[in-house]
């Protein structure tokens, strides 16, 4: 059983202040708390002491490599967001459906296929995705000393970010002429202590097979998201094609288990997690406890407000705000955490335990021990940068936007081709707004005279296109921006084509070029202090990093960065709200929840779902808890067995699983995964789709 940072910190930390116990048996000690910085292994340094010592399963290199292979990144070529997995010979892959959900809007053309669902019951009734392509991670190669070639330690922050960044991409360039099929990523771990250059097969050929109904997948909304019990069938498929063909994947899918996952099992999860922040310190946490984190939730929360009342009249709009209400609650759990007293001392108890191992050996502390004291002080400069970084901003008015775009085509600071970008935006600009675009433009300056003060030179500016000595109408004040004559493309081109163009610009006394004026050097400025700000940041957390190897050498796991790793976990339930929550719920459960609920919607079931009542056996399983440990971008993981069968697909995680953002725990943390049972119903009772009920099942 691992101990808890309490214990370790008070059998040790008393040894450390009196100098009683040596770097090298701290070292031996200290991963006995490894666990607090997660389980999201990386491939190319598996934990294969910790699991032969946890589970009595110690996997091999063949093992490693099918796991790695079956597993993908899904979205766009230089923007995934997801995970998957190839799940038959021929190009079958496995996601979620909310990982594909805009795509099918966007293809679905005069049908409702969001809501309503599609099937291609016939291969050739596949329908191609555009632009949507799966990446699976084929070789790795550690290039840390490649990336810091040059750098010297005299070297202050911004010019060590300039030298890694030329060196990344000189690493990138040499890798792309050597495979040039390929798609390569040079990967930071442990905030820049290692570099990993990851080369990817890239298919681009993708179609879609099957889409289940949104409220299938979608089930219970926002008040279920992020809990569990949870009746959520969250799952879709699409094939990889390669010559208009399906894709030959025999040698490297995952194959399909016919019994269910059981209670207590041993379970694994290959997938591409997006981003935690374990390695952050106390301070930049609080910094994102009282700034960052409050900020989104109130542009979220303001948003949502906002733009859902339009959302049953556009798939668009609906798929905008199924996101935003996401991701509100998730970052609204990870700030609950953060104002925990109970998980943030844990926190605090292990940083202090982490300090004190470099303070306690003298050369570590030459090299890392003031680097706490330094991210302070720069999290104290985020928590004034950051407001500014949020609202600096045209937002959602074309006047102010194309009042910036004039003043950097206007800008002697700027390159030609820089200049002539912005005129070509400018002229290009479409001016019309809607009742949507507007509300979000008075909300946000309204956040932003809340955040900046009355006296910020940009909310001033704007507030005083309607002199007052009252309150500010923002109402009004934004309407008089909007009656500028930079509403008239006309009269921009007149004047960017004029010789003295940049003098009656610099002289105009129209409100919306003053704002315009005002605006563009404060985002000029701002920009060059957050880009020395995170450079200074992310050089102090690489010492960070190189002191957790340190301590801890390779028994800990990096931070997520959307690249694949797999996590080790169990099927278990867990005490919540006190009562229990059992390991996997039922088909009983979903329909007896729709039933309480008077089938009002988030609780509506679709019409083939209730039309297949009589056919589904209730006691088949839905979905099912594990300790497995995730977080946004593992959405469309496999979950599979210690002998790589899948048996289940991962899609959320609970609520007390948020906080893990910071600070891992499983007493009560869950993922929570579509149990095999569930899609195999669908296919066979639901969507006539028994060719992919085959087709995974080998026949």
């Amino acid at each position: 059983m691992i101990r808890t940072i309490r214990t370790i910190r008070a059998t040790f930390l008393p040894l450390l202040l009196t100098g009683t116990l040596t770097l090298p048996a701290l070292a031996q000690a200290a991963p006995q708390d490894h666990l607090a910085l997660g389980k999201m292994w990386t491939f190319e340094n598996p934990p294969l002491a910790y699991l032969e010592k946890e589970y009595g399963f110690k996997p091999d290199q063949q093992w490693l490599d099918s796991l790695r292979l079956g597993a993908l990144r899904i979205g766009e070529r230089e923007n995934p967001w997801c995970s998957a997995s190839f799940v038959s010979p021929r190009g079958l892959i496995m996601t979620n459906h909310h990982c594909v959900r805009e795509q099918v809007a966007q293809i679905q053309g005069e049908n409702d296929w969001v809501k309503d669902g599609f099937a291609a019951t016939q291969l050739e009734d596949e329908v191609k995705i555009p632009d949507l392509t799966v990446q699976q991670l084929i070789a790795q190669e550690d290039v840390t000393a490649k990336v810091g070639d040059g750098i010297a330690a005299t070297d202050d922050s911004e010019t060590v970010a300039k030298k890694r960044e030329a060196n990344i991409e000189k690493i990138k360039t040499e890798a792309d002429a050597a495979h040039p099929d390929c798609l390569h990523q040079v990967v930071t771990l442990y905030q820049g202590a290692s570099f990993q250059l990851y080369r990817y097969r890239v298919y681009d050929d993708i179609r879609l097979v099957l889409a289940v109904n949104l409220m299938a997948a979608h089930f219970g909304g926002d008040p279920d998201n992020f809990t569990f019990p949870r009746w959520s069938i969250d799952f879709s498929f699409v094939r990889a094609y390669a010559d208009d063909k399906p894709a030959d994947t025999s040698a490297n899918y995952l194959r399909w288990r016919r019994e269910g996952v059981k209670e207590n099992e041993l379970v694994f999860v290959p997938g591409n997690p997006g981003n935690t922040n374990r390695l952050m310190t106390v301070a930049q946490l609080e910094c994102q406890r009282d700034v960052e984190y409050p900020l989104i939730l109130e542009q979220l929360r303001n948003g949502i407000a906002i733009v859902k009342p339009y959302a049953d009249r556009n798939a668009g709009i609906l798929t905008t705000v199924l996101s935003w209400e996401n991701s509100q609650k998730a970052i609204g759990g990870m700030l609950d955490g953060l104002r925990t007293a109970e998980l943030t001392d844990l926190k605090k108890q292990h940083e202090k335990l982490f300090q004190a191992a470099v303070k306690a050996n003298p050369a570590l502390d030459a090299a890392y021990g003031k680097v706490w004291d330094e991210l302070a002080a720069l999290a104290a400069r985020k928590r004034e940068l950051q407001p500014k970084i949020a609202f600096y901003a045209p937002s959602y008015s074309p006047v102010i936007e194309r009042a910036v775009a004039m003043a950097k085509a206007f800008d002697g600071t700027l390159t030609e081709e820089e200049r002539q970008k912005a005129r070509e935006e400018a002229l290009g600009m479409q001016m019309r707004g809607n009742p949507i675009t507007e509300a979000l433009l008075l909300d946000h300056f309204e956040r932003a005279a809340k955040w900046l003060s009355l006296k910020d030179p940009y909310v001033a500016r704007v507030a005083a296109a309607v002199p007052t000595d009252g309150p500010v109408v923002w109402q009004d004040s934004l309407a008089a921006v909007g009656k500028s004559m930079l509403t008239k493309g006309r009269l921009v081109k007149q004047m960017l084509d004029a010789a003295d163009g940049a003098e009656q610009f610099a002289n105009s006394d129209d409100v919306g070029i003053a704002v315009g004026r005002v605006l563009w050097p404060l985002m000029q400025e701002t920009e060059k202090q957050q880009k020395a700000l995170d450079a200074a940041i992310g050089l102090q957390g690489t010492l960070i990093g190189r002191a957790q190897h340190e301590v801890y050498g390779n028994n800990v796991s990096p931070d997520a960065t959307m690249t694949l790793r797999f996590s080790d976990g169990r099927v278990l339930g867990y005490e919540y709200n006190g009562t229990l929550a059992p390991w996997a719920t039922s088909f009983y459960g979903l329909y007896g929840r729709s039933h309480e609920f008077g089938g009002v919607h988030p609780f509506d079931l679709a019409k083939p779902w209730v039309e297949a009542k009589d056919r589904i056996d209730m006691a088949k399983k839905v979905c099912f808890a594990s300790t497995n440990d995730i977080v946004g971008g593992n959405s469309g993981s496999c979950v599979v067995d210690k002998d790589l069968q899948v048996v289940g697909l991962i899609f959320d995680g609970n609520i007390e699983s948020l906080p893990n953002d910071f600070y891992y725990t499983q007493k009560k943390a869950r993922a929570v995964s579509v149990h095999t049972d569930a899609i195999m119903e669908a296919l066979r009772k639901v969507y006539d789709m028994g060719r992919v009920a085959d087709e995974l099942l080998g026949k």
